[in-house]
């Protein structure tokens, strides 16, 4: 993975994707071959160390009973210029220009909706300055034009290597995207671009059909 690029990988259940996720968190250290982080080993690397480098967002967001802005902030201080650019890049600039800072978010978030708690969930990592953001389906729960709208933001952060893995094979929204890793049995079987994936007609192509023809059924 390249700094600052954006990936996604797909393929289906069981297929080694949230494993890899995994791995780049420092959940395993009995893997063979070597992760590194410009050049570092992660076996060389405290896992209090590997928490500042990278973050998730993941389908299920935890919301405290608390204002917006402790949510991003997670209880800690931080400049407002730096809490302003998260919720910027984030994409809750209209939000919080209707409802303010201080909206009360409700047990759990029960005042919010889906999108709008992936986009607190994605401040609290801009916040964090972690190098690396991971999504593991972040939007699979959310409906098409909202995990459209999510996906976009993801593929327009700067300054953040974001590595996403999604169910739902959207072409036009994957094109945004730098490059595609297809998973399957643990292997790596296919990488490109969309758009050079469409084209051959190999795994990811044969993916995103059969996808598609259970979704028009």
């Amino acid at each position: 993975f390249e700094k600052g690029k954006k990936y996604v990988l797909v393929g289906n259940s069981g297929s080694g994707k949230s494993t890899l996720l995994k791995l780049l968190q420092g959940y395993y250290n009995d893997f063979g071959g070597d992760i590194l982080f410009d050049r570092t080993s992660l076996k060389n690397i405290d896992l209090n160390n590997i928490t500042k480098l990278v973050s998730i967002v993941q389908q299920d967001v935890f919301i405290f009973n608390a204002t917006v802005k402790e949510n991003i902030t997670l209880f800690n201080h931080y400049p407002y210029r730096e809490i302003e650019s998260a919720i910027e890049r984030s994409g809750l600039s209209s939000f919080i220009s209707t409802h303010g800072l201080d909206y009360f978010c409700g047990e759990n978030g029960r005042d919010l909706s889906g999108g709008e708690k992936q986009r607190i969930s994605i401040a609290r990592c801009l916040l964090r300055e972690t190098g690396v953001i991971l999504f593991d389906e972040a939007t699979s729960a959310l409906d098409n034009a909202t995990s459209a709208e999510i996906e976009h933001t993801i593929s327009s952060l700067t300054d953040a290597t974001c590595i996403v893995i999604t169910h739902k094979i959207n072409p036009e929204v994957l094109r945004n995207y730098d490059q595609i890793l297809v998973f399957n049995n643990g292997q790596i079987v296919e990488r490109g671009h969309v758009d050079e994936l469409m084209a051959s007609k190999g795994s990811f192509y044969n993916l995103y059909m059969s996808l598609d023809n259970m979704n028009a059924h």
